[in-house]
């Protein structure tokens, strides 16, 4: 099955940066049709970039088309690759969730369809839950939870399919202490935490090749089912860390060892704790909501998008067979799930 052709992708409309508290600066642009329905694209990562081709996405003639950089990415202020520490406490799930309601009140929208992408798509249901009564729809590509299950898999357990990489991966972090392949008790360091330790360390040699090792493992795994292998970072390929590698490495370490922050989301909902944004599903009953995902996802398997699916009556799921962490297929079910979202 081959993919219809893409849109062209539309201008620009607006842009601006946002003053959101704590010294951040969030990025925001604007597509489309000033009257059309509002819709609103989060980026993967965390850490990602605000690339132009989300914009495709939603239906130009009919939509108000809204991207963001998040905190401490892409053009938002100040940027979590800067070459010397970070301090990234005020870089939390809730930050994030918050920082949207700004953007919305700012640009004077009452409610939008919420789009995710990969690590967007865990803060797109982490808004709509804590705001429901904002959301007209919600499109999840790459459908991720962020639960421990996941990142455990993502930086551990997938290791299993890509051994050679995996192991090079670990032993970068054994060389520098504190993380023991072989140790299994539930006390030991996990992988992820001895990453997030490096990079917000203050040694910057250490932090940017630690940058390089995680970007590396992310080549490795992340390509399978869309197409090939990912295209080599700068970094991995030997050559200096950018600020966006560093910014990506440091951003994503820190959120997965935290479990991205949504363990408890919705326990002020009545659900258990631990029970993370499974436990908030209930909170998007009568919301339409449309879930896309590749069966060949190493990274990231269907069966989160399954549970989640399966939590949200009325929700609607589509797997592709033939891809992975996305691909042309799954960026037409995008678009089309937009078309109909948006009306």
């Amino acid at each position: 099955m081959s993919a219809p052709a893409l849109p062209p992708t539309p201008p620009t409309t607006a842009e601006g940066l946002l003053p959101v508290g704590e010294g951040h600066e969030i990025f925001w642009e604007e597509s489309g049709t000033a009257d059309g329905v509002p819709t609103l694209y989060l980026h993967g990562g965390p850490g990602g970039r605000l690339t132009p081709g989300y914009r495709r996405q939603s239906p130009a003639g009919r939509a108000r088309i809204i991207g963001l950089s998040q905190r401490g990415a892409g053009r938002s202020a100040p940027g979590a690759g800067a070459p010397g520490p970070v301090d990234l406490s005020t870089n939390t799930t809730a930050h994030l969730v918050a920082d949207l309601e700004r953007l919305r009140e700012h640009l004077g929208i009452e409610a939008w369809v919420v789009q995710g992408v990969s690590w967007g798509s865990t803060l797109a249901l982490a808004y709509a839950q804590a705001h429901p009564e904002r959301v007209l729809g919600v499109v999840l590509f790459a459908v991720t939870s962020t639960s421990r299950r996941e990142v455990d898999w993502i930086t551990e357990g997938v290791g299993a399919l890509y051994p050679e990489a995996w192991d090079a991966f670990a032993a970068f972090a054994e060389g520098q202490g504190g993380f023991d392949r072989h140790d299994r008790s539930p006390q030991r360091l996990r992988l992820v935490e001895a990453y997030r330790r490096m990079l917000t360390g203050k040694d910057l040699p250490l932090v940017d090749a630690a940058a390089r090792a995680w970007m590396t493992w992310e080549d490795a795994h992340i390509g399978i089912g869309g197409g090939g292998p990912a295209p080599p970072h700068a970094g991995a390929a030997g050559q200096p860390v950018t600020a966006h590698e560093r910014g990506l490495a440091r951003l994503v370490t820190h959120y997965w060892a935290h479990d991205g922050f949504v363990a408890n989301w919705a326990a002020e909902w009545g659900a258990a704790p631990g029970a993370g944004l499974l436990g908030g599903m209930p909170r998007l009953v009568g919301i339409p909501g449309v879930l896309i995902h590749g069966r060949r996802d190493v990274s990231g398997p269907a069966l989160t998008a399954w549970e989640l699916h399966r939590a949200w009556p009325g929700s609607e799921l589509v797997i592709l067979e033939e891809e992975g962490h996305g691909g042309p297929l799954m960026a037409a079910a995008w678009g089309e799930a937009m078309g109909r979202l948006v009306g």
